[in-house]
């Protein structure tokens, strides 16, 4: 400040005034303006931000706080969220606790420290109210400090449920969701209640929960892991209902190496409709959350709520089923135990 001051012949407050662009800064001509402007680019110069924070009282942070972000479910919500907070002036701080509620806690806490303005918290709902403005997606209960933007899990199982009923699938395995995620109990229950409905019974042996991996593990290798585990059973099953689309591609690959081909002998059908849902062989039927427009929700939310606007209410969005290639009519005989089972026609 002091060296651009005396490069162009202005007090240091005149220049504070135009660069920080405040009221007041309109008084001055614009051709000074213009020249404090350009001159400071040519020097390198950028403004102290903790500085400018403590005369403002206001950070423009945002806290943004997941599991992980490696599934495409939280980057994709992410994107969303970005996208719309990019024309808020607000810049957002990004922090992953992998599932661990001690990792939770001290990241909100530090997020809180740096002065965060407010938070977004993407499966993950601390035990405590962290003080400040928040908004949560898909957590497992909805905070009385917080608000929520939530699926509706109930629909989009039975969306996916009645589709294989349709299709003529009786036998069906699932995988439930792990324990802790937001959705698991929703959607498990959502499938009870479906099939019950449609007459479809729901076998304890054709039911596997995805269990949770050491962190850096590749995100399909719970769904895999699973599926290998259904067939070890030896029980038939002519069609699967994953919790996600990244435990679907898993499970996917695992009847695939034990001889059984998607949707022939099972079908496979994820949620969420991530990127890789579309691009992958056979390409995934699944049940698409609009992961941006959540994100970009959520932004719209928190920044209203940041401006005090008490009529921001919890939002619940309705999902959509996407028919693809994983699921078909049953043709061949269904999926059995050992993986060197061979197919046999019905």
């Amino acid at each position: 400040m002091k060296k651009l001051a005396e490069h162009l012949g202005l007090s240091r407050t005149t220049i504070s005034m135009i660069l920080n662009d405040v009221p007041e800064a309109t008084r001055f001509p614009e051709e000074t303006r213009q020249r404090v402007v350009e001159s400071a680019k040519k020097l390198g110069y950028r403004p102290n931000y903790f500085a400018r924070s403590l005369g403002s009282r206001r950070t423009y942070l945002i806290g943004v706080v997941a599991p992980d972000f490696g599934n495409g479910f939280e980057a994709a919500v992410l994107s969303g969220f970005e996208r719309r907070l990019l024309s808020t002036g607000y810049t957002s701080l990004v922090s992953t606790h992998l599932w661990s509620p001690e990792l939770l806690r001290r990241h909100i806490e530090t997020l809180c420290d740096r002065g965060v303005e407010g938070l977004l918290l993407i499966n993950s709902t601390p035990s405590e109210s962290p003080g400040i403005p928040a908004v949560t997606i898909c957590t497992d209960r909805c905070p009385i400090w917080s608000t929520r933007i939530s699926i509706d899990n109930a629909f989009g199982i039975r969306k996916a449920i009645d589709h294989l009923a349709s299709l003529g699938h009786r036998k069906i395995a699932f995988i439930k969701g792990p324990e802790g995620s937001g959705d698991t109990q929703e959607r498990w229950e959502a499938v009870l209640s479906t099939c019950k409905a449609l007459g479809v019974r729901v076998d304890d042996r054709l039911t596997i929960q995805l269990e949770r991996l050491e962190p850096g593990t590749r995100q399909t290798e719970a769904g895999r892991i699973a599926a290998e585990d259904l067939l070890r059973r030896d029980r038939p099953f002519t069609a699967l209902v994953a919790f996600n689309d990244i435990s679907a591609l898993g499970a996917m690959t695992a009847l695939r190496e034990a001889g059984h081909r998607v949707p022939e002998d099972v079908s496979v059908i994820g949620f969420d409709d991530i990127e890789f849902a579309s691009i992958a062989y056979p390409t995934l039927t699944t049940v698409r959350q609009p992961l941006q427009e959540m994100g970009a929700t959520a932004a719209e939310l928190l920044i209203r709520k940041l401006a005090k606007d008490e009529s921001v209410q919890n939002i619940r969005v309705r999902p959509e089923l996407i028919v693809r290639s994983s699921t078909c009519a049953p043709v061949f005989a269904s999926a059995k135990g050992k993986r060197h089972t061979s197919k046999s026609a019905r």
